[in-house]
């Protein structure tokens, strides 16, 4: 009954808020309303939390004492809304279950700053991060449309022959802008908030007339090769399940290491939207393991 009323709690929330015609600057203003905490109140909950102020808009939480690895988060939001204050719950609790520092930049969002604004903010934060930790294994993880573009980021890190992540996590990652992924369809009655016509309308505003099948825009079509090793997490009814399988498949045969997990009957970003769910656990489970034996061995 819980799993039951979560999963239509979170379809009736998100359908109502988030419609596919709700302007940007809206959906921006109530995802903030809906979801912003501020550093104040979570430390009088959890007082020994460290959060920090750093450049380029970035912050960090620290949930333990000794973080074993750093983690850069690429929060979602469909490239129009999400900031670091509606991302510091989710933040909190990657620190907490991987034993991580994790920082999450304000990057530039859509339409005021389309494709490619979004992928060079990731490259500075990426730098800075491994500039100010030289001394952790660091992480990249990303959630909906920022795993679409934390994968651009690797793509990106690749050809530029810099240092690379050494492990990477996408959770329900949106990889394909021109959403050709059989799921989209197949799953239009299962998903219960995200439709075609969602991702067309935020898919215009953030490509501004960019090639929607550019790697770095859409990483399903791209060359996977010399990646560091993935975990790709998507919901068995979200539509876009087929992005993340799809990059399993295509990485597995550039020979990168891949692995994907996909929730039975749950939805969209799972692990952090319904942490609460035996689910989630199950995947945060996944998660720590993949850490542990993929990263820090």
């Amino acid at each position: 009954m819980k799993r039951w009323l979560s999963l239509r709690a979170y379809g009736l929330v998100t359908s109502a808020l988030f419609r596919p015609t709700t302007p940007p600057e809206k959906m921006r203003a109530r995802f903030e309303r809906f979801a912003a905490a501020s550093t104040a109140a979570l430390r009088r909950k959890f007082p020994r939390l460290v959060f920090e102020r750093h450049a380029l808009g970035m912050e960090s939480v620290r949930a333990v004492e000794s973080p074993r690895c750093a983690i850069l988060h690429l929060h979602g939001g469909a490239f129009v809304m999400g900031s670091t204050r509606s991302y510091r719950n989710r933040a909190m609790r990657l620190s907490y279950r991987c034993n991580a520092e994790v920082f999450v930049p304000e990057y530039r969002l859509a339409p005021e700053h389309p494709y490619p604004a979004a992928l060079e903010d990731a490259l500075a934060a990426w730098q800075y991060v491994r500039a100010l930790r030289p001394d952790l294994p660091i992480l990249l993880t990303g959630d909906s449309a920022g795993g679409g573009f934390g994968l651009g980021l690797l793509l990106r890190l690749r050809d530029l022959g810099g240092g690379m992540p050494r492990g990477a996590i996408f959770l329900s990652p949106w990889t394909d802008l021109t959403m050709s992924g059989a799921s989209i369809d197949a799953n239009r009655h299962k998903d219960l908030w995200l439709t075609r016509r969602h991702l067309e309308c935020w898919a215009r505003h953030y490509l501004a007339g960019a090639d929607a099948r550019s790697p770095t825009v859409s990483p399903v079509f791209a060359d996977l090769s010399a990646l560091p090793p993935m975990l790709l997490l998507a919901g068995e009814n979200e539509i876009l399940l087929d992005d993340a399988v799809r990059i399993g498949d295509a990485a597995a045969r550039a020979g990168t290491p891949a692995q994907v997990l996909v929730g039975k009957g749950i939805q969209h970003d799972w692990p952090l939207t319904l942490p609460w769910l035996d689910e989630s656990r199950s995947a945060w489970t996944e998660m720590q393991q993949f850490i542990r034996k993929g990263v820090l061995q």
